[in-house]
């Protein structure tokens, strides 16, 4: 894996200067990190993708307005988290909550739509990993943003806090409060979320 943010300045510099690999580069080593945040908001894979890929095309149209190229990755989720905004707005327009009779039903013809198959280990596992996703997706933005640095990213405090122009405590602060807030919200802390080796 590229060592992340380290050269981020660079690749903008020379992506600015028409070198498409360099953006390339750069859109490569955030792919994950925006597809997982969309992915969180969305809870709708196709759609987590469509968002990653637009949030990379608007980078590249926009990258003249970065001021500092090595904050790429913070400004690219800033793109990624107000298309995902845009999104969800989209969806409460077109998809209204479900009509509840007097008995507190949803009527036969809308509940049907909301029938699952039998539960089998890969979706209960997928549940589990949605559930995960839905949990960090609640956070505020700035316990989201280090979670996801940190454990879907696997940067390490001091790379996190170069990425976010913060004070590696200020860092370590965040996670350690976002932490006990998924504790809370979770039970235990899964697996996925253990500190990286």
């Amino acid at each position: 894996m590229d060592s992340p943010t380290h050269d981020d300045g660079a690749l903008v510099e020379r992506a600015l200067q028409g070198d498409r690999e360099a953006f390339g580069v750069l859109a490569a080593r955030y792919y994950r990190m925006i597809s997982v945040l969309a992915l969180q908001r969305t809870g709708h894979r196709t759609d987590a993708e469509d968002i990653a890929q637009e949030a990379l095309i608007r980078a590249y149209r926009a990258l003249g307005a970065l001021r500092d190229g090595d904050r790429f990755a913070a400004w690219l989720y800033n793109i990624t988290l107000k298309l995902c905004i845009d999104w969800m707005r989209r969806r409460e327009r077109r998809d209204p909550p479900l009509p509840i009779d007097e008995e507190g039903d949803v009527p036969a013809s809308r509940s049907a739509r909301l029938a699952r198959p039998d539960v089998s280990d890969a979706l209960e596992r997928d549940e589990e990993r949605q559930r995960i996703l839905g949990t960090i997706g609640a956070l505020p933005d700035k316990y989201r943003l280090v979670v996801t640095l940190r454990y879907m990213r696997r940067m390490s405090y001091k790379e996190i806090a170069v990425h976010l122009g913060e004070p590696p405590g200020t860092v370590a602060n965040r996670l350690h409060r976002a932490t006990r807030m998924l504790q809370e919200r979770l039970g235990a802390l899964p697996e996925a979320l253990e500190e990286p080796r």
